[in-house]
């Protein structure tokens, strides 16, 4: 009998969390954590903006302007998600991801993290920045103020797709733009001919 009342206090709990979910969707809130160029109007459940923002987000100035950078340089075609990680980097900002993950001792780290091409393809397929809310693969009109148009959004979203399947330079491995920890880098040549499915690497010592 117990077993039974736990079985279906645990349905019951799911069913008004996913109600919930879809409830905040509906309204155009924001569904997890908050996107990168954006920040609560909540403090400690305590309201800090005054009025409230639409959505219950306002933008961050420096962040919202690097959000737009990322998605124009992108959309030119002259530049690539290893090179807009290391930018961002460079800047000093860092993503919101605040998970512990093992080092390389195993010991557990936290915090802010470096910048990878995967964090910002992220922000860069990311609905949310042109208006949008995702809910169950659907994309609902967002309360938030959007940093992008929707043409710019589709735009970057064409060049992504035509870069997907080329070569390391234009879809580099996920943890590009992180700065090397040892004495050499590898640089990728050139195929010996066309057609070469191989990829061959040589070392490439710091310049002097």
């Amino acid at each position: 009998m117990l077993a039974g009342f736990a079985e279906y206090f645990s349905d019951s709990l799911s069913t008004h969390a996913k109600k919930g979910v879809s409830e905040r969707a509906i309204q155009g809130k924001h569904l997890g954590g908050i996107p990168f160029g954006y920040h609560s109007c909540c403090e400690k459940k305590q309201l800090s903006c005054e009025p409230e923002h639409p959505g219950g987000l306002h933008p961050v100035e420096q962040e919202t302007e690097v959000v737009r950078e990322l998605f124009r340089r992108y959309a030119t075609g002259t530049t690539t998600l290893s090179q807009l990680a290391t930018w961002l980097n460079g800047q000093g900002l860092r993503t919101r991801n605040m998970k512990k993950i093992a080092d390389g001792s195993g010991i557990l780290q936290g915090g802010p993290r470096l910048f990878t091409t995967a964090s910002v393809r992220g922000i860069l397929h990311n609905s949310f920045y042109y208006g949008k809310v995702k809910h169950l693969e659907q994309l609902l009109p967002g309360a938030q103020e959007p940093l992008v148009s929707e043409e710019l959004f589709q735009t970057v979203q064409s060049a992504m797709k035509r870069n997907s399947g080329r070569s390391s330079t234009l879809n580099p491995h996920p943890l590009a733009g992180i700065p090397a920890q040892g004495p050499h880098t590898l640089r990728p040549l050139p195929p010996a001919h066309v057609g070469a499915v191989l990829q061959q690497w040589e070392p490439l010592l710091p310049r002097t």
